[in-house]
């Protein structure tokens, strides 16, 4: 993540996703503990006596840091989060390496 490349208002959008799904993952319905929620109270919600705790993040459905539009963005816990993401993890290594400078091999050779 290049913290750069997500609008200053990151915080406060990811939090209403968040909330807007009631906590709970968008793909598996996965319930998730609110940052501010102490374990007991998660317990009670979700009506769990040793309840798995997962954390619920914000994906960005096309890749894009910069798209903050309703429709791009999920509510995922971490596991369906990397799920969703792996089929875009090479090319965004290579985004990454390019946002730092790092030249690929033929750009190298020219």
């Amino acid at each position: 993540m290049i913290k750069a490349r997500y609008p200053d208002t990151w915080p406060a959008i990811a939090l209403a996703v968040k909330a807007k799904a009631n906590w709970c993952c968008q793909e598996c319905g996965r319930p998730c503990q609110r940052p501010d929620e102490s374990p007991e109270h998660f317990q009670q919600r979700i009506g769990k006596a040793k309840p798995r705790q997962y954390l619920l993040t914000v994906a960005h459905l096309d890749q894009d840091p910069t798209n903050c539009s309703e429709d791009n963005l999920k509510a995922l816990c971490t596991v369906c989060h990397l799920r969703y993401d792996r089929q875009f993890r090479a090319k965004q290594r290579a985004l990454k390496r390019e946002w730092f400078g790092q030249l690929n091999l033929m750009e190298a050779m020219e």
